[in-house]
């Protein structure tokens, strides 16, 4: 393996015993993740990591964007590439595995969560402990999973793993990554959605879809809008209830411009996955979906400019090693 980022002496000694010693591991780790606990803990991550693996390495992304390079880099390098991080870590660490530069054949993708709003492990089933999760790196099931791609007109093509976010969705996760989120995930989302509800203006946003359900069209006041692969966004939303990481499709949801009194009553449906019975609210199935009006942006928690957009699935783009004891809906090794 390449000789950057953190070698870990701990792998070389005799009598290791590590869990897993047939797999090279590179881990692009983000020091900010859960609050600065990520770069305080270095030591006794890198130590966790040599105890999983006995080839393995580290590297600390240094600044936003960095990560997705290192992970660029680790591509051609290592069997396994893990983010420890939060969602907005998992985004450029699957944005450097896809990405034009990165190897034909991308590495194993693993998670081991380290920030606040941990949507992504919900949906692969990795628990939240750093040794729990190395497990799972280390021993768990490798399926081949759906990813999203954003195709801007400009010619610019980016990728997310669990969830894209319109409208309204955008100021939420800005003011959520700017808070100190010492109460928590659930709390810190909780307390971003109504500080935006407060204040946020819907806009009319042309929308046009393609898919499991047939295609579709509609322009509506947007207030929020939710393009999911994965399950669950903004600290346990459950947005993609009733898909899987392998149908080929996204899950679709439209939420209707509402006054800031009914949004809020809203969130409970949104947290158990009901707000498709919401009158006005649209959910469809789709493997293409067009937004067609300026309206902000944001992948997988990372606020990411605005539309006009296409959003794609890429089928079973990416091998991702999860906690699954049994593959998931459709997905097969």
């Amino acid at each position: 393996m390449a000789k950057s980022g953190t070698v870990l002496p701990y792998a070389v000694q005799e009598g290791h015993g590590a869990r897993n010693r047939g797999e090279s591991l590179v881990v692009v780790a983000n020091p900010r993740a859960g609050g600065g606990r990520a770069g305080a803990k270095r030591a006794e991550i890198e130590r966790a990591v040599a105890r999983a693996f006995e080839r393995a390495e580290v590297r600390w992304s240094t600044a936003p964007g960095h990560a997705a390079e290192l992970a660029r880099q680790a591509s051609t390098e290592a069997d396994i590439v893990a983010a420890l991080g939060g969602d907005g870590t998992c985004h450029e660490v699957v944005s450097g595995l896809l990405g034009p530069d990165a190897a034909p054949r991308p590495p194993i993708f693993a998670v081991l969560p380290f920030g606040t709003g941990g949507d992504l492990v919900r949906s692969l089933e990795v628990p939240r402990a750093l040794d729990g999760a190395l497990w799972i790196a280390a021993t768990g099931m490798t399926l081949p999973l759906d990813m999203g791609r954003v195709r801007w007109p400009d010619g610019r093509v980016g990728h997310f793993v669990n969830v894209a976010g319109f409208g309204a969705n955008a100021e939420v996760c800005r003011i959520a990554n700017a808070s100190s989120k010492r109460f928590g995930g659930r709390v810190t989302f909780v307390g971003a959605i109504l500080r935006t509800l407060a204040s946020w203006t819907p806009v009319p946003v042309e929308w046009a879809w393609s898919g499991a359900d047939g295609d579709g069209a509609v322009t509506l006041e947007t207030l929020a809008a939710f393009v999911a692969n994965g399950h669950y966004c903004g600290a346990g939303l459950w947005v993609g209830r009733g898909g899987d990481m392998s149908d080929g499709q996204f899950e679709l949801t439209l939420i209707p411009a509402l006054s800031a009194f009914t949004a809020a009553r809203l969130l409970p449906r949104l947290y158990d996955g009901r707000v498709d019975g919401v009158p006005g609210v649209v959910r469809v199935r789709a493997s293409r979906v067009e937004v067609r009006s300026p309206v902000p942006m944001e992948n997988d928690g990372e606020p990411l400019g605005e539309g006009p957009v296409v959003l794609e699935v890429v089928p079973r783009a990416l091998q991702v090693r999860g906690g699954w004891l049994r593959p998931p809906g459709g997905a097969v090794g």
